[in-house]
């Protein structure tokens, strides 16, 4: 064996006795013994010239430097083994990992995303549901849709469409607190922080209200929701009047449950949808993408962005 056959050799069993810190585990997985596995981790960090583990009373533990080539490796290797998967079965099977904002999956993605499984009925899906934006170095995810600035320097960004920001209220809510003109004094103001986690937590208000020339009120309450359907829940039940992404409360807005007592202005933020560089040429991306746009399409109320 030469010495790059021997270096991925070495380099592959790291990335088992990495992944589960034990050369035990990782011997069962690669189907060698326990001695085989610790004589290649000892030759690899013998080609590479540092300390790859720590060897502790119990367990293993990763050096500084182990865990960096771990962080690149685990990234390249699941790269390596989809795009053969990819090649072998023409990149329509196997699975589709997707991350997504739990309210706009609730919302927007789980109403129509049967028909997508439908279309392909070979790929399985897994989605990955998170409030914040996901690290595609350390959680499996082939892509993801992101509520967010659209800048995302490392990442391939194919912008969906805008969002809007608007007030809303149950028709209730409206008749005893809602004045003439916008005065949100002695009201309760509902925030949500959903994908803005970086964000303070009144920021959507805000840019509202300096976007329509409006001041923050100086008397108020207010409650902060992190999770979008709970705000929006919090809203149906009169409990305030709070500050809503348009595309998430359509269906509220349609059956008349609630009501929009003020203007819509657009978002500073849009959806877009995010995977790492070089994976956007991938079968299985462009399928979901051109689904994805032609549901937008469909849709009518927003335009299809396209790439930036």
């Amino acid at each position: 064996m030469n010495h790059k056959q021997s270096l991925l050799t070495n380099l592959y069993t790291f990335s088992a006795a990495a992944k589960y810190l034990s050369f035990t585990i990782a011997a069962e997985n690669l189907f060698l013994t326990q001695g085989a596995v610790s004589q290649r981790i000892k030759q690899l960090e013998e080609q590479l010239g540092f300390k790859l583990f720590v060897r502790l009373t119990r367990k293993l533990a990763l050096t500084t430097e182990g865990k960096r080539l771990w962080d690149v490796l685990d990234t390249s290797l699941e790269s390596i083994f989809s795009e053969i998967e990819d090649i072998q079965f023409n990149e329509l099977r196997g699975e589709l990992y997707i991350g997504v904002a739990p309210t706009f999956a609730q919302s927007w993605l789980m109403p129509r995303l049967g028909e997508f499984q439908g279309k392909y009925p070979n790929l399985d899906l897994k989605i990955r549901v998170k409030a914040s934006q996901l690290d595609f170095k350390h959680e499996p995810v082939d892509l993801a849709i992101y509520y967010s600035n659209a800048h995302h320097p490392d990442l391939f960004c194919e912008k969906l469409f805008d969002e809007q920001l608007t007030p809303v209220c149950t028709p209730l809510y409206a008749q005893k607190h809602v004045k003439n003109g916008v005065d949100f004094n002695d009201t309760c103001l509902i925030h949500c922080t959903e994908s803005l986690d970086s964000i303070r937590s009144d920021f959507e208000w805000n840019y509202w209200l300096s976007m329509t020339n409006n001041s923050f009120p100086d008397r108020h309450n207010s409650c902060v929701f992190n999770h979008a359907e709970m705000a929006i829940s919090a809203v149906r039940n009169s409990m305030g009047i709070g500050i809503a992404r348009k595309s998430l409360v359509q269906r509220y807005l349609n059956s008349g449950e609630l009501i929009t007592p003020f203007e819509s202005i657009q978002s500073n933020l849009s959806y877009n949808l995010i995977c790492p560089k070089g994976l956007e040429l991938r079968p299985r991306y462009q399928a979901f993408s051109r689904w994805l746009r032609d549901k937008i399409i469909e849709q009518g109320d927003v335009e299809f962005q396209g790439n930036i």
